[in-house]
């Protein structure tokens, strides 16, 4: 949390209400730590892990695509273990999706990191998302048109009227990102900015349309419930739509999409803080030895070997049954 700390002390900061300041700046780490947070868990680390294995296996399916519609007598795929990778890919993405629309629990054990945790979360503290904590919680001056006049009153008089210099960008001198600030709050908040006030509070509507833009990976939900996350009785899945039945590509990246809007527009609008960020940039060549062959002949000996290996040893299970302890699995004539 250290690196979240905030330039500016409470005393420091323009408010007039310091206790509810002093909340929503506590608050306020607090959603930012699970966005951009060092927990593997965090949402920006998860969007990023879920965004990485999309784009190397859509990378790896394009080079088996043109093995496919160009066949060469060097290059081929697997069977059996592109089916593997498939399921795998298949998997992780739904289940990454799923953890990351996952509804609060009421039950502080069961307690999760997703992006409507957060939203539930600024819900309850509506009260706080006011123009005053929005603009001042980190040193920015509300009135920033009196912080303006005041530093051009300062500046020293030239025969050309012009001057060159830098503007602060954070403090009680940044008038310019005040401006900004406030221009970004008076739309979360739909008020005119000739009627401001300390007191403005964000319209719940932003949560609502954030919530329903979530909804819209629901089916995938459904799919991890039913077909990953349990095994569900054939009856259970009559009713089920197209969508929950099965995953596309197309399907899986929509999500992407959606995930990846809400969780920028929660630390970009409503926290003033950066965006998720997108597809991890490689530091080496990830695509690196994928023009070998897996294996000499004589290693793909040995993997045959390995694999009668565990045959053979799950024909064994069948020799040592699971009898309750003291069962007397003997009779005599």
């Amino acid at each position: 949390m250290d690196k979240l700390a905030y330039k500016y002390s409470i005393d420091e900061c323009d408010f007039l209400d310091k206790v509810k300041g002093e909340a929503f700046r506590k608050m306020r780490l607090k959603w930012i730590e699970w966005l951009h947070g060092e927990d593997p868990f965090s949402i920006s680390r998860q969007i990023s892990s879920m965004l990485w294995d999309y784009a190397l296996f859509i990378t790896i399916n394009e080079l088996r695509r043109m093995a496919e519609s160009k066949p060469l007598k060097d290059v081929g795929f697997n069977g059996p273990v592109i089916r593997l990778f498939d399921a795998g890919f298949a998997t992780t993405q739904a289940v990454a999706i799923r953890r990351l629309i996952e509804k609060p629990k009421k039950d502080p054990k069961w307690a999760v990191i997703s992006l409507r945790q957060v939203l539930k979360e600024i819900e309850k503290n509506l009260d706080l998302m006011t123009r005053e904590n929005y603009v001042c919680y980190d040193g920015l001056p509300y009135d920033y048109g009196a912080v303006q006049d005041k530093w051009l009153s300062s500046l020293p008089k030239t025969k050309s009227g012009v001057h060159s210099g830098s503007l602060p960008t954070s403090g009680p001198y940044a008038f310019v990102m005040s401006e900004r600030v406030h221009k970004s709050f008076d739309i979360l908040a739909q008020v005119n900015p000739q009627m401001r006030s300390r007191n403005d509070v964000m319209r719940r509507d932003v949560l609502d349309h954030l919530e329903s833009e979530l909804k819209k990976c629901e089916n995938v939900k459904k799919y991890v419930d039913k077909f990953i996350a349990h095994a569900a009785a054939p009856e259970t899945i009559a009713s089920l739509s197209e969508e929950e039945k099965g995953l596309t590509l197309d399907r899986l990246e929509s999500c992407h999409k959606t995930i990846y809007q809400v969780a920028s527009f929660i630390s970009v609008h409503l926290l003033w803080e950066s965006n998720i960020g997108g597809v991890p940039v490689p530091q080496y060549d990830h695509l690196k030895y994928l023009d070998k062959k897996w294996a000499t002949s004589n290693n793909l000996i040995k993997a045959h070997e390995k694999w009668k290996e565990y045959e053979k040893a799950v024909c064994r299970w069948d020799s040592t049954p699971i009898w309750p302890p003291g069962f007397k699995i003997e009779w005599g004539e």
